[in-house]
């Protein structure tokens, strides 16, 4: 479980552009091992000055845990929602795809392990073909695909340069509603410089 810790409200109320979904940072610290993950993301209702996402929507995110940044889209709501391979589009450029192979799963369930009368090396076999399968799994069912390094990097940057953003995610099994549009305003420098990105070094 997780409790949702309040970093900011970066609304910055331009005046007129409260219409629009805006740029907030946030913070999640896990209950049980106290790890603390920043992220940027965009709100239902901007005004509210609180975070509020939907089930079944997806919505853009920057995370930064540690001295690594992922950049992507999460499931939105209480109820979360596989995310699969998704697209995203900064003005005319060409679009960027992340694949959920790409997100990295810093926490999961260890493989069952069997106790198996199996020479050295043929249990060696079977305990990795287990955790792979495990790995495969848990990143298919994560509410959110994320990538990071240097291309997570050159995403960002191109946001910051760009004026919107389009998302979708793309292949089978996915809910009805699966496209989106944010506009990259001003709130999304500020939001990433609150939880230690700074623009000007990507």
């Amino acid at each position: 479980m997780k409790r949702i810790v309040s970093v900011l409200a970066a609304t910055m109320a331009l005046g007129g552009c409260a219409s629009g979904p805006t740029w907030q940072a946030t913070g999640t610290t896990d209950e049980f091992t106290d790890k603390t993950t920043m992220m940027v993301t965009t709100s239902e209702f901007p005004a509210s000055g609180s975070i509020v996402t939907r089930s079944l929507r997806f919505y853009p995110v920057v995370r930064k845990e540690g001295d690594e940044i992922y950049v992507g889209l999460m499931s939105g709501g209480r109820f979360k929602i596989p995310v699969g391979t998704v697209q995203l589009r900064i003005d005319q450029n060409e679009a960027w795809t992340i694949t959920p192979q790409e997100t990295p799963v810093s926490m999961m369930p260890s493989a069952p392990q069997y106790t198996l009368n199996l020479p050295p090396e043929q249990a060696a076999l079977v305990k990795q073909t287990q955790d792979q399968a495990m790995l495969n799994v848990t990143q298919l069912m994560s509410p959110y695909t994320v990538t990071g390094g240097d291309k997570a990097k050159k995403i960002i940057k191109q946001m910051l340069s760009g004026h919107t953003l389009k998302y979708r995610t793309v292949g089978i099994n996915q809910a009805a509603s699966t496209t989106g549009e944010v506009q990259l305003d001003p709130t999304l420098a500020e939001s990433l410089r609150v939880i230690g990105i700074d623009p000007g070094s990507l």
